[in-house]
């Protein structure tokens, strides 16, 4: 399973400059154990969570970014 690292007061907008698509939530920043890469935490209009950095978005994997959230307070 992957690790991750959720600062939902991180700002996310470093990693995503630009306007955030209509149906989306910015949900902080997230940080891959397994790379170290940071970037921004985004919600899909579907639901999926994704890493935002610039134009590249990465599919993140759900039950790990859920349980990571678990572990935070959004707010």
């Amino acid at each position: 399973m992957h690790r991750y690292t959720i600062d939902p007061s991180g700002f996310w907008r470093l990693y995503h400059p630009k306007p955030v698509p209509e149906g989306w939530r910015m949900l902080g920043t997230i940080r891959r154990a397994s790379d170290r890469s940071m970037g921004a935490l985004g919600q899909s209009p579907a639901g999926l969570y994704v890493q935002i950095n610039g134009d590249d978005v990465h599919l993140l994997d759900q039950s790990a970014v859920t349980d990571a959230l678990r572990r935070v307070r959004l707010p």
